[in-house]
């Protein structure tokens, strides 16, 4: 790769200015072939697209277990993580790790098997 400040100091025999040193790196941007994305970045761009904008929920519905359901009506009811654990006699890290794996609380239309109750 060649140096092009270096260049066009040999050139002009003297320092480019700041405008010109933008000009020379715009002239590299459209000379040279762009350099590919790693995989890394573009895995993270197809992570975005599956999250959105929903604050890290996935958009794609999923199916809870009966203990989930349960951890996600008293999450939204704004019950803590400790006194959840208390009331259905599980330990605090099943709770937590409940609450990571299926993004908790999630919304009704975000779980397949909500079943509407009388009381809400």
């Amino acid at each position: 790769m060649i140096n092009y400040i270096h260049q066009f100091i040999l050139d002009n025999r003297r320092r480019p200015t700041e405008a010109e040193v933008g000009a020379l790196m715009k002239s590299v941007a459209n000379k040279e072939p762009g350099k590919t994305k790693p995989e890394s970045v573009i895995a993270r761009m197809e992570k975005s697209k599956a999250h959105g904008a929903l604050g890290g929920q996935k958009k794609i519905p999923v199916e809870l277990s009966p203990n989930a359901m349960k951890i996600n009506d008293l999450l939204r009811k704004n019950i803590c993580q400790r006194d959840i654990a208390i009331i259905l006699d599980l330990s605090p890290r099943t709770v937590q790790s409940i609450i990571k794996k299926k993004c908790l609380p999630r919304p009704k239309d975000m779980i397949l098997n909500y079943k509407p109750t009388k009381w809400g």
